[in-house]
């Protein structure tokens, strides 16, 4: 069943290229590289895990062939020109001196986790302090900084000039402290996959270079895992491989699909969150952090398909993994075809996308995706409908 699985993917990988016109970030290309990359390591890596069972392969070919055959179908489709092509300077202004503004809060926060820390290791003390388990946290890491530090820094990679390169070097720089103060990989991942999808779709670089830059931040993974765990670099990369790889496919064969004790918990956990905190319901929303088992692994993640298997069985996997391939292909298409913001939009859904098999992000995180899109797009629509333009509001009150 595995080998069925890595012919499908092979299928979707040369069929997205093909459609795409060799866009490795296409969404069938992305998701099923991705998927028998992840078949090919557990068959061949020393993991000590049990084999995967059928019912998890039927169900993870569902979830392939779902989201590639929608996102195909989305691409296929032809549509008009977008007119958000120009953030303009204002806004963009005024998120970078909100940028800076926050960052004074970041280096509170790591002299706050290392002064109050307990395991006798820094880095593993602002880890923990970043996801809320540190000494004196009780919440992970965040606030309005971390929606500003990206947005800021993917406009600045989209408007880039020689001549003002330092507009683009401060978010750079302040986004990189942000992933090394809180000994993030998903941060420099983040920065990773921003840089490469906007920078492929602006046709900047070429697929060689991406490919290139693979090497720097296996490196930066490395290094933050073996500080924040002071392991040897064998011992880290076997780790990692196991935990954060091959390890969660045996994790959702702990599942049982349609086990939520409330209708859509994990997949609609916002609504709740929101019901909740309104006093309309009673229902608290179920916690970002899944809970933990230990065997076959000591995990907590158990891929992009856990909420909607969890909430819904099966049918909710090929439901949603139609209705993502869909948004995913819609956007991707509009981004090949120029629009600056769908660009924009794409490259945070290449996170989304690459992730999927450790976890759900954007379900779990929707409220941080839906600050994050929306600040995107608020200067491409102050620029399109003038909202800000003072010298047209001066004459209007003239002719007045």
């Amino acid at each position: 069943m595995i080998f069925v699985i890595i012919a499908v993917c092979v299928f979707f990988i040369y069929g997205g290229l093909y459609c795409s016109k060799n866009n490795p970030f296409a969404p069938s290309v992305m998701t099923s590289l991705l998927w028998a990359c992840c078949m090919l390591l557990y068959l061949t890596v020393d993991h000590h895990l049990p084999s995967l069972s059928n019912s998890f392969l039927v169900v993870l070919l569902c979830w392939i062939i779902s989201m590639n055959v929608s996102s195909l179908l989305t691409q296929s489709v032809t549509y008009r020109s977008n007119q958000y092509n120009d953030p303009g300077v204002l806004v963009r202004n005024v998120y970078l001196i909100l940028a800076i503004a926050f960052l004074p809060s970041l280096f509170r926060f790591a002299q706050i986790a290392i002064v109050n820390g307990t395991s006798g290791n820094w880095a593993l003390d602002l880890r923990l302090a970043s996801l809320g388990k540190g000494s004196g946290f009780k919440e992970p890491y965040g606030g309005w900084q971390i929606v500003i530090w990206p947005v800021s820094y993917m406009l600045e990679l989209l408007c880039f000039k020689k001549k003002t390169w330092w507009r683009l070097a401060i978010p750079l720089t302040i986004f990189i402290l942000f992933g090394a103060i809180t000994m993030s990989k998903m941060v420099f991942l983040s920065i990773f996959l921003y840089t490469g999808s906007i920078l492929l779709f602006k046709r900047v670089i070429k697929l060689k270079h991406f490919a290139m830059a693979i090497v720097p931040l296996f490196i930066v993974f490395t290094l933050l895992q073996t500080t924040r765990h002071a392991s040897q670099f064998s011992a880290v990369i076997s780790d990692f491989v196991r935990t954060y790889i091959v390890g969660n496919m045996s994790a959702f064969e702990t599942l049982t699909p349609g086990s939520s004790e409330h209708f859509g918990e994990n997949t609609f956990r916002l609504f709740y969150a929101v019901l909740y905190k309104t006093g309309l319901s009673s229902t608290e929303p179920i916690d970002v952090i899944l809970p933990w088992i230990e065997k076959p692994l000591v995990t907590n993640t158990y891929t992009g398909m856990y909420p909607f298997y969890v909430d819904f069985g099966l049918i909710g996997v090929i439901l949603f993994a139609l209705i993502l391939g869909g948004i995913y292909g819609w956007t991707f298409k509009k981004a090949q075809n120029g629009s600056n913001f769908s660009i924009l939009v794409y490259a945070v859904f290449t996170q989304i996308i690459f992730t999927q098999y450790v976890a759900d992000m954007l379900f779990s995180n929707t409220a941080f995706y839906i600050k994050l899109i929306l600040l995107l797009l608020l200067p491409f629509y102050i620029t399109k409908n003038n909202l800000l333009s003072c010298k047209e509001k001066v004459e209007l009150i003239i002719r007045k």
